[in-house]
């Protein structure tokens, strides 16, 4: 391997040398990198996070985490372990003068994504504000999206029904906050038939997720377009349209066209041409 490594090293970086071994070298360190299988959550988790922020989010040593590079290859520049304590110096998690405080569960309540409302906290956040974000289930996607923007977090699990996430900006001016879509897109029922009748049943798979609680509908989605090859194609049962999620199958070169059944009732139909 010709990369040397440190803390700041973004995951990406070392994808881009040779993704198949070091996914598989980090999920033997630890199960969470089983994220970096799929090719949705890589793009949507792992863009700018460094080995410092994947190492703090995943709990993982990271001394272990270098050993696990050196023996595939890399050459490990400095002390790491000293480079991501001061790493961390630099921006720690500190109480902000104030917070903005955003209780999502009456949105959840109503079977909603609130994604929107979030971004929208996160991007009216003052200076030295941070957002106490409550929640019924600790936000994975949400915390590892942030952190590639430069956001530093803490959580507390006051109850079995509440947690509590709180968001620090680390001294970020601008943070690049995702763009949040202007429109669902449009719902085509003809169009999903059409395509629809051009798979045979053998190149259909189906998914199920109207039952799941957020955030589990995306995440397994997410977990499905590495199995969506040319001729194939998944259907997918939900309550609504996913449009968070619409970037991320475009970038995979992803197509997919919805049909309405019923109020909170959508079909999706994903496929690769």
């Amino acid at each position: 391997m010709d990369l040397t490594i440190n803390a700041q090293t973004k995951i990406s970086e070392l994808l881009a040398v040779n993704s198949d071994l070091v996914i598989k070298t980090l999920v033997s360190l630890n199960k969470k990198f089983s994220k970096l299988k799929n090719p949705v959550l890589r793009n949507l988790l792992m863009k700018r996070v460094s080995i410092a922020d994947a190492c703090k989010i995943s709990k993982t040593d990271i001394s272990d985490f270098m050993s696990s590079m050196t023996r595939i290859g890399f050459k490990v520049a400095g002390d790491c372990v000293a480079d991501a304590e001061s790493t961390d110096a630099s921006v720690p998690f500190q109480e902000p003068l104030d917070y903005l405080e955003l209780d999502v569960r009456p949105i959840l309540a109503r079977d909603k994504d609130p994604l929107k409302e979030i971004l929208s906290s996160v991007k009216a956040l003052r200076k030295d504000q941070g957002l106490k974000l409550i929640n019924t289930f600790e936000p994975s996607p949400l915390i590892y999206l942030l952190a590639s923007k430069g956001f530093t977090h803490h959580v507390e699990h006051t109850d079995t029904n509440t947690v509590i996430t709180y968001f620090n900006k680390s001294g970020v001016n601008a943070p690049d906050i995702p763009t949040i879509p202007a429109r669902e897109p449009e719902i085509d029922d003809q169009k999903f038939d059409v395509m629809l009748a051009s798979f045979v049943p053998e190149q259909i798979s189906y998914l199920d997720v109207r039952e799941l609680e957020m955030p589990k509908p995306m995440l397994a989605i997410m977990e499905q377009p590495p199995s969506i090859t040319a001729g194939k194609a998944l259907f997918i049962y939900h309550k609504k349209i996913p449009v968070y999620l619409l970037p991320e199958l475009e970038k995979l070169g992803l197509h997919y066209v919805f049909k309405t059944i019923a109020p909170g009732n959508v079909n999706m139909l994903i496929y690769k041409k």
